[in-house]
């Protein structure tokens, strides 16, 4: 297998593995921005999915989280209550998938090094294939919810149509 299948592998293995967190964090979007601020959720996805540098998308989350007290809003998922929309996306982004990253760049699956020019722009390649995976999982996930029960502003994550 070529190392680009390799890549590709790898990262759809590690994007199964973070769905569940990518649907809560749907879910968490749609109780705080609700059905009105979709084009701001579009925008994340849009620049995700130009992005050539991950600063580029933290840059936009740091913005509407300073502009938007939507996206300051918390949430609560059965017993688990979260803060920031905002602040929780950042930091998942920074702290759960640059670990992903670093597993599949590891010794024990693709070996790139962070230490050489080449491995460092593959590892960089890899972060932003792994961060457009997520917000593509949430962003459907908040449609899905904003459409079937969730997304109201009511601070109720638990709450579904019937």
């Amino acid at each position: 297998m070529n190392q680009e299948m390799k890549i590709v592998r790898e990262v759809s293995v590690q994007a199964e593995g973070f769905y569940s967190d990518a649907e809560s964090m749907g879910k968490h979007a749609a109780e705080a921005l609700g059905g009105k601020r979709r084009a701001q959720m579009t925008g994340l996805e849009n620049i995700a999915e130009g992005a050539f540098k991950t600063s580029d998308i933290f840059d936009y989350i740091k913005k509407q989280t300073a502009r938007f007290e939507e996206w300051r809003r918390g949430y609560t998922e059965g017993d688990q209550s979260y803060g920031s929309f905002g602040l929780r996306l950042k930091d998942y982004l920074e702290r759960n998938i640059a670990g992903r990253r670093d597993t599949i760049c590891g010794p024990n699956i693709l070996n790139f090094s962070n230490q050489t020019e080449e491995g460092k722009r593959e590892r960089q390649r890899i972060y932003l294939l792994l961060i457009r995976q997520f917000i593509r999982q949430m962003v459907a996930q908040y449609e899905f919810s904003v459409k079937f029960g969730f997304g109201e502003g009511t601070g109720d994550g638990n709450r579904r149509q019937r």
